[in-house]
């Protein structure tokens, strides 16, 4: 993810952000640590047409001049996404046949990996929501 206003570190939010500057730090943070392993999940499960929601994802980034409404209609088409891959994730059966999880990080059986992928899809879905509302 292209972030323009922070940088791609989790790192705490500059002094007098505004929330959706905030949401876009968390939603870069949350791009950089979990794209590989939800799009493992994804491609293990049979369900490699919800790359393309990854993709977009990765493809939005801000203008240098941009304007708060355009960040807010980069979160908006963020959570539009997001919600599509967190409907995939939570359509995969909890018990997969699948008993291992070839190329994802860590010992975890395949289906631990699902399961946190999807938390990680609601707190961040969350997390814009609230930022959204605002």
């Amino acid at each position: 993810m292209n972030l323009i206003v922070f940088p791609p570190v989790a790192a705490a939010p500059v002094e007098g952000a505004s929330i959706l500057e905030i949401a876009l730090n968390r939603l870069g943070a949350w791009y950089d640590a979990e794209r590989y392993t939800l799009g493992g999940v994804l491609a293990q499960a049979g369900r490699r047409q919800a790359a393309a929601a990854l993709e977009r994802l990765e493809q939005l980034h801000l203008e240098p001049d941009s304007s708060e409404e355009d960040l807010r209609d980069l979160l908006e088409e963020a959570v539009s996404c997001l919600e599509f891959l967190l409907d995939t994730v939570s359509e995969i059966p909890s018990r997969c046949r699948l008993t291992t999880a070839y190329g994802l990080p860590g010992p975890a059986p395949f289906d631990r990996h699902v399961l946190w992928s999807g938390a990680r899809l609601q707190d961040i879905v969350a997390t814009l929501h609230r930022a959204l509302a605002t």
